[in-house]
């Protein structure tokens, strides 16, 4: 379970990000985890167990030579390194310029990603970096500023004291704890809230506890028939090429505040289950909103599919609720943990039925 090589170290990541003129920041963690904070984005790229060498988080297949990770940066529009990063919803606010085209007229803000992000404080085990930014809301027509505050520690092994304690697998965790806060200008009012979106490796399965029976509402795209099912308890995707990009939501009152994304590794026989635990209440404000009138809002939980392009990828999407002055509140502080482990397809097996309660094949 060790890994591969070199080429799908932490150290190599490193080295091409710093080759592009970036300043990635290792973290090593108690436990023998290791972590990679690429400040200059805003996002956790790199998530490595202490015995393994090679990423639980999907990075852009340009960073895996030092040339074309520098040619990649250095090209004109977005660029999407991988890892973990946060955006703000309602994305048909901020992303969206004419929701009657909403493809055609999609683009991601500067201001947010990759943003105006600094290293605030970095030690052995804590990152805390920071955005001063001005958003456009392209509805309303007007500004906003806003800061945004992350800040990566290590989490517990969840396993512990459980009845997957001693399985044997592989494991490393963060915490991330993201504050939002605005200062709006005077007239119509301002409703915003974080995003976080996980970057995982294709082909995998999205697994996502349910508390009631539920069926996820596809936002774009159409799942190929039989990959996207509900059981009780869960709803499941087979998230795989070929086919179509596709998206899928669910709202608060269906989630028990985690879903995993359960793949082979490429290793026979071994597996990465990823876990991301979040807050959720069915009463809270949930900003996001559908792309198409009456522009339906509520959603806490997307997964989305990208398998066409040279970027193909899984993400496990999570909605916290509203800043809105409005409501009285200026700003808002939002936890999750990624607990993410490696191992034989039984061990992982396991883990899913104690942390997601059900089978992880």
């Amino acid at each position: 379970m060790r890994g591969k090589t070199y080429k799908d170290s932490m150290n190599h990541l490193h080295d091409n990000l710093r080759h592009s003129g970036k300043h990635p920041i290792p973290l090593a963690l108690a436990d023998g985890a290791r972590l990679l904070v690429l400040p200059e984005h805003g996002r956790l790229i790199g998530l490595y167990p202490a015995e393994g060498d090679a990423n639980f988080l999907w990075t852009n297949p340009a960073l895996d030579a030092a040339e074309s990770s520098r040619l990649y940066f250095s090209r004109a529009g977005w660029s999407n390194p991988g890892g973990d990063r946060t955006w703000l919803a309602p994305e048909l606010d901020l992303f969206i310029g004419d929701p009657r085209r909403p493809f055609e007229t999609y683009a991601v803000p500067p201001a947010l990603d990759p943003g105006n992000w600094k290293p605030v404080s970095a030690m052995s085990a804590e990152v805390i970096l920071e955005n001063r930014t001005r958003l456009r809301l392209l509805r309303a027509g007007r500004d906003v500023d806003v800061r945004l505050v992350k800040t990566y520690t290590p989490a517990v092994n969840p396993l512990r004291g459980s009845p997957a304690d001693g399985a044997g697998v592989q494991y490393a965790g963060y915490t991330l704890a993201t504050t939002l806060e605005l200062d709006p200008p005077p007239g119509k009012p301002v409703r915003l809230g974080v995003w976080n979106l996980l970057q995982l490796p294709q082909p995998g399965t999205m697994l996502i506890p349910t508390r009631v029976p539920t069926r996820p509402h596809v936002v774009f795209g159409t799942p190929a028939a039989g990959e996207l099912t509900e059981a009780p308890g869960h709803a499941r995707w087979n998230m795989a090429p070929p086919g179509p990009d596709a998206k899928i939501g669910i709202k608060a009152k269906s989630l028990t505040g985690r879903a995993g994304h359960i793949r082979e590794t490429g290793i026979p026989g071994i597996r990465d289950l990823v876990v991301r635990e979040f807050s959720v209440g069915d009463e809270r404000d949930y900003v996001d909103a559908l792309w198409e009138p009456p522009y339906e809002t509520g959603w806490a939980f997307q997964a989305c599919c990208v398998r066409n392009g040279g970027e193909r990828f899984n993400e496990l999407e999570y909605h916290a609720p509203a800043v809105s002055p409005e409501t009285g509140l200026l700003s808002g502080r939002d936890e999750s943990r990624v607990w993410a482990f490696r191992g034989s397809a039984e061990a992982i097996r396991k883990v899913a039925s104690v942390l997601l309660g059900l089978r992880g094949d």
